[in-house]
């Protein structure tokens, strides 16, 4: 459903040069003095060693912490938790799609914390009871191949104040050439055509907009935002809920067109090239 209603939106080491055998020679003429000096040398550095754990020590007697030597971040600094969104082979697919289904949930739940998951009878293979978020499906590409299929996707139903509808999630590459030959627009550009588009910028600086459109009595909102790698990542959300006699449109959808923009840049924020 949300893949169909979007497409009408959018039409080696050096030798060494150390004279060994020199230097042996040189050291067993001083052994008697390097003895000597060594000893010194040891009585000196226990000194030392002693006097800084003396400095490290506090007044109860215990000893500072170990700073952990690589990998720990700055201080003051936030670590980055960003993904990429990969599929060379099955696993990295299946791994970047749970990672993708997660961000997704937790936006939907900070952007629109009325709202929640229900099951949708006309989601093909939807089997999980009302609150769980949408399994995404994946699919595996090699290279660039198959530009304009949708790499990750998702469907779910909403159900927010008495209104239901459903949500649908899309990841494709944009940019470049369709499967048909034909160019393709770039992500976060609004696409030649009459329909009402929005443009606009994520906090990050990446170009979005918002596609509305109106049908009888339906009505469909597509959120898009361009990801680091020139893909686009979409939310669309529409009004029309079921296939069966529960699938009349309703008035309004269960998210408006902000909620479905803010749930997009949201999810878009955790991805990186």
């Amino acid at each position: 459903m949300g893949t169909q209603l979007f497409d009408q939106l959018i039409g080696d080491v050096p030798p060494s040069s150390v004279d060994v055998t020199a230097i042996v020679r040189r050291e067993k003429r001083r052994s008697a003095i390097r003895w000597i000096t060594g000893v010194a040398t040891a009585v000196v550095a226990l000194s030392v060693t002693t006097a800084i754990g003396l400095s490290m020590t506090s007044s109860t007697g215990t000893s500072s912490p170990p700073t952990a030597a690589g990998g720990s971040s700055p201080a003051g600094t936030t670590p980055d938790t960003r993904f990429a969104l990969v599929a060379y082979n099955e696993e990295s697919a299946a791994a970047s799609a749970k990672r993708l289904g997660a961000a997704l949930d937790a936006a939907f739940r900070k952007e629109a914390p009325g709202a929640r998951w229900i099951s949708d009878p006309e989601v093909p293979g939807q089997a999980g009871p009302d609150g769980q978020p949408p399994k995404l499906s994946y699919k595996v590409v090699d290279g660039a191949s198959k530009k304009s299929q949708e790499l990750f996707s998702g469907d779910s139903g909403v159900l927010n104040e008495g209104r239901k509808g459903s949500l649908h999630l899309g990841v494709n590459a944009i940019d470049g050439l369709g499967e048909d030959g034909t160019p393709q627009r770039k992500a976060g550009t609004c696409p030649p055509s009459g329909r009402e588009c929005k443009a606009g910028t994520a906090p990050n600086g990446a170009p979005t907009i918002v596609l509305s459109m109106a049908f009888d009595q339906g009505r469909v909102y597509t959120a898009e935002v361009a990801l680091p790698d020139g893909r686009a990542l979409r939310i669309t959300v529409n009004n029309t809920f079921g296939a069966g006699g529960d699938g009349a449109a309703r008035q309004a959808t269960p998210l408006t067109s902000a909620q479905a923009l803010a749930i997009a840049v949201d999810v878009a924020s955790h991805i990186k090239a």
